[in-house]
């Protein structure tokens, strides 16, 4: 098959993908999360698959924001320069969001060594609460590490399309962390409706029933919600930003996207309640003191 039977976005695609591979940004963040993860193999306690996502989420994920803008940005430039034989703005997009796979497929790789890892380890009685499946907290891993890589760099891509000013990425990395420090669970009960957002934990080193006056007795709590169906809400929200980037091309017809970004908020909004509402309502705290807390 001729370059010219190809389907364009397949062509840009592949060519995208190459490009954030070949980000010094991304392999700085790919460096450091393999020593974030490494460290889980030498935790004597086998607590750090509990908390290993923090390391491909903030370094895949959050400076995946920063990669894509960028990456958005040249592409636009590219096609500027083209002039009329340019590719349509959403055909660009499509293969610029296909490029979150590289960032995807490295957090998953990850991901699995850590829980492969997790499983057949002899874990502490005090790790986890009573009731807490391996299965519970690959949920939580996978939503942190490997969706969080997916989700940032998408993130990017619709900050570019909307809000294509200097800075923008570097300021959405950084409300990013900060909201996610003050949702993580730690406060007010477990704070059900952090599930709301994007990167939060499930398992945690959290004190006693999450009350004032834990003092410094600390156990391995699960917060409420459901990890499970926070995939689900997780999966439509990157399908959600792709959809919205992919509107910001004025020249294409937009009312039936228009219609698939609704249909999706709708299946978001009822994720996100089911998250907070089915099953997991309730704090669990394992009675035996964290060791390492």
């Amino acid at each position: 098959m001729s370059a010219t039977d190809r389907s364009p976005v397949g062509v840009l695609a592949r060519q995208e993908m190459r490009n954030y591979a070949r980000s010094p940004l991304f392999w700085v963040g790919a460096v450091l999360s393999m020593v974030t993860v490494a460290t889980t193999f030498t935790d004597a306690d086998n607590t750090g698959a509990t908390t290993y996502a923090l390391g491909p989420a903030a370094l895949l994920g959050v400076l995946g924001i920063i990669i894509m803008f960028g990456l958005t940005r040249r592409s636009d430039r590219a096609a500027d320069a083209a002039g009329s034989v340019a590719v349509a703005q959403r055909t660009r997009t499509l293969a610029l969001a296909s490029a979150a796979a590289v960032p995807g497929a490295f957090a998953l790789a990850l991901w699995v060594a850590v829980m492969v890892a997790f499983a057949l380890a002899d874990r502490p009685d005090w790790l986890l609460p009573p009731g807490t499946s391996t299965a519970f907290v690959m949920a939580q891993g996978f939503g942190d590490g490997v969706i969080a890589a997916v989700g940032g760099p998408l993130l990017g891509l619709l900050l570019a399309r909307w809000i294509p000013r200097r800075g923008t990425a570097v300021i959405a990395a950084v409300v990013m962390v900060v909201v996610t420090i003050l949702l993580q669970g730690n406060f007010a009960g477990g704070q059900p409706y952090r599930t709301w957002w994007v990167w939060t934990y499930f398992v945690g080193q959290l004190g006693q029933g999450w009350s004032s006056d834990a003092g410094t007795t600390w156990h391995m709590a699960t917060a409420p919600g459901n990890p499970f169906i926070w995939l689900g809400y997780l999966v439509v929200l990157c399908a959600l930003a792709v959809c919205a980037a992919m509107a910001r091309d004025r020249e294409s017809e937009r009312s039936g996207l228009v219609k698939v970004m609704v249909a999706l908020g709708v299946v978001a909004v009822v994720l996100g309640i089911a998250t907070m509402t089915v099953g997991y309502s309730d704090v669990s705290v394992n009675p035996l003191p964290c060791q390492i807390c």
